[in-house]
């Protein structure tokens, strides 16, 4: 089976899946797909971990845990108290225990890669921990099942026409982008238009969505929104071009780790919960 039939396969059992938790799982503030974020989060905490553990930067193992709590907090806070800062607290909290496990285990080395190890965590918080929250603060709108569909159209619909297009027209435009020579001008083009057709067509298709965003601001939304991702796929690559590995991973056929399979979803997803909250 090649990569190409492996990418597509995932991306037809993938999307659907989404579908079917989003409109027909929406219960308790959608806990289902903020489980599943939660879970996510965790896995892709531990491929990260592994990254920075090739680059000589050893973390404590239970470090990938603690970011699961992030994507909790935020479900907390969208079923239970949206008026109180609960993802800021958990934040805090993480940064206030990561400062004092290092004050305490940092001797060992004389503190000699203190900065580069909370630096590790500081980016294990952020990368996936507090951008993965920023699909589940999709589910606190109104149109919150419209909205999460949406932002998978526009991410799978880049991923998959950006392969597609590059295989088809890309053999003599790819290496412009040094960290991922084999991504090409034909395929960043194609796949950014076809996310933008792909998300006005289904925007013009959802009654809510319809109403909502005007044709302009569906297509800026597509086109930002697509810009992220590729953006998030990149900055990926250059992780693994840092310590020198293909994936990041080997647990989604045909992509390799989970890290490289939403990577563009982490980056995308608060410009998508931006640009949405005010164009709409």
């Amino acid at each position: 089976m090649t990569s190409m039939t492996k990418r597509v396969l995932t991306t037809a059992i993938t999307l659907p899946a989404l579908f079917l938790m989003i409109y027909y799982l929406p219960h308790r503030s959608y806990l289902a797909l903020s489980l599943l974020a939660v879970l996510t989060a965790i896995a892709s905490a531990y491929e990260m971990h592994g990254l920075f553990a090739k680059a000589g930067v050893h973390l404590n193992g239970a470090v990938p845990l603690l970011i699961g709590l992030l994507p909790l907090a935020q479900w907390a806070q969208i079923a239970y108290s949206p008026d109180y800062p609960i993802v800021d607290l958990t934040m805090i909290a993480l940064a206030l225990v990561f400062f004092t496990i290092e004050i305490i285990s940092g001797a060992a080395d004389r503190f000699r890669l203190s900065l580069s190890r909370i630096a590790a965590k500081a980016m294990l918080v952020i990368y996936p921990g507090l951008l993965i929250t920023y699909i589940q603060r999709l589910t606190s709108l109104s149109y919150a099942s419209d909205a999460l569909l949406l932002f998978f159209i526009l991410i799978f619909g880049n991923d998959v026409f950006a392969f597609v297009f590059g295989m088809w027209l890309g053999k003599n435009n790819r290496g412009v982008v040094k960290v991922s020579p084999n991504k090409s001008i034909a395929g960043f083009v194609g796949g950014t238009l076809s996310a933008m057709l792909l998300g006005l067509i289904a925007c013009r298709l959802t009654p809510d969505l319809s109403g909502l965003l005007s044709t302009v601001a569906v297509l800026i939304i597509g086109f930002c929104t697509a810009t992220a991702a590729n953006i998030g796929d990149l900055i990926e690559s250059a992780f693994k071009r840092s310590v020198d590995v293909k994936d990041s991973g080997h647990l989604i056929p045909g992509r390799g780790g989970l890290l490289d399979s939403i990577d563009s979803m982490l980056v995308a997803a608060p410009l998508f919960w931006l640009l949405l909250t005010i164009l709409s």
